[in-house]
């Protein structure tokens, strides 16, 4: 009996110990499969955290660019030109008007006090889309270009009427030799005017061809399409008069400069003069970038980089193209300051109309500019 009362005590012993190891095992198996589930969580968790924190970690690739200190001096879209910065211009991309006075099917929308005047081609483009846009809007073709850089014999002056003044005052040889010899100034032109020699700038005027009339333009009635509208060209009216202390210029209606679609975004939208927009930019970071969405839809960051003043060159991160190059704009202030618009989206279009020249009959006359002033 005591035999089998031991076989029996040992048996249940057994089934105990099965019973605790297979209670262990599937302990073990299940804390396994729980540490395997819950691993990708914390992956997933941590990788999409950067995203969230920073916009940088949004871009598909970043592009660095070392950029001369030097070279980067008060130039690029945002440029000033003033009695108190000094601009030197790059006349490399400079056009005549000409070929931009006419839309896509060759009919002419604008005119020009005279075919000597020129600009930077992207702002030449841009406000010929503007001007085609006004002219299907309001059916008038009565926007001329007065004033703008000027081009003689290979040399660019910031005012037509700064050519006319040295006519005045020098006879045919000594005006040839001027013409000759003559270096780009930045600064006012006779008639108060800044920024034309930097190519980016347009004085406006009306020309009624019915009535052989030249009236002023103000920015009103009709044009004051020209004035809510410039923005998405580009385009923004320097000069308002209300913020005269500012930019310390007499407020002028027809004075419009082009800085780029992103920029004059930002300005239209916080009411900023170019005097005001480099401490609103100056805010901006490449990790916390300035986004702007266009119109039609672009998505760009705009943010400030600070010069490394103690080497020759300064490292500029910015969004990689689809090329793997550089997809944006390098500007720059006249202190230690770089200024980027880069492309985080671009949507493909083409909203600048082609130019069908018509025959050179067409052309617009020096008269006209005789009568302008």
């Amino acid at each position: 009996m005591n035999f089998l009362n031991n076989i029996n005590w040992t048996g249940k012993l057994c089934r105990r110990a099965g019973m605790t190891m297979a209670a262990l095992l599937i302990f073990i198996i299940a804390l396994t499969g729980h540490a395997s589930k819950k691993s990708p969580d914390k992956d997933d968790s941590s990788s999409k955290a950067p995203q969230e924190s920073s916009s940088q970690q949004e871009l598909i690739d970043t592009s660095y660019i070392k950029l001369n200190n030097d070279e980067y001096n008060n130039t690029g879209l945002i440029a000033l030109d003033n009695k108190d910065h000094s601009y030197t211009p790059d006349t490399s991309d400079f056009e005549s008007i000409y070929s931009y006075l006419f839309n896509a099917k060759g009919d002419m929308v604008m005119t020009t006090g005279s075919t000597n005047i020129c600009g930077d081609k992207e702002m030449l483009e841009h406000l010929n889309a503007m001007v085609c846009d006004f002219a299907a809007q309001t059916g008038l073709k009565t926007i001329m270009v007065r004033n703008a850089a000027y081009r003689v014999d290979d040399k660019v002056y910031k005012s037509q009427f700064d050519i006319e003044e040295k006519k005045e005052n020098t006879d045919n040889n000594e005006q040839n030799a001027a013409q000759q010899t003559a270096q780009p100034q930045s600064g006012p032109t006779s008639d108060g005017c800044y920024e034309h020699l930097t190519g980016l700038a347009v004085d406006l005027q009306l020309y009624e061809a019915d009535k052989g009339a030249y009236p002023e333009f103000t920015g009103e009635g009709s044009y004051a399409w020209i004035n809510e509208n410039c923005w998405k060209y580009g385009f923004v009216l320097r000069y308002p008069a209300e913020k005269q202390s500012v930019t310390g210029v007499e407020g002028k209606k027809n004075h419009y400069r082009y800085v780029g679609k992103e920029y004059a975004q930002v300005m239209h939208e916080n009411n900023l003069v170019l005097e005001e927009l480099y401490a609103f930019l100056q805010k901006y970071t490449y990790e916390k970038p300035l986004k702007v969405t266009s119109p039609d839809g672009t998505v760009s960051m705009l943010y400030y980089i600070k010069k490394e003043k103690d080497k020759t060159t300064t490292t500029v991160p910015m969004p990689a193209g689809y090329d793997g190059g550089k997809a944006g704009h390098f500007s720059a202030d006249s202190e230690d300051g770089i200024y980027v618009c880069g492309y985080i989206s671009f949507v493909p279009r083409d909203d600048t109309p082609q130019q069908t020249q018509p025959e050179q009959t067409t052309q617009p006359t020096e008269t006209q500019a005789e009568k302008t002033e």
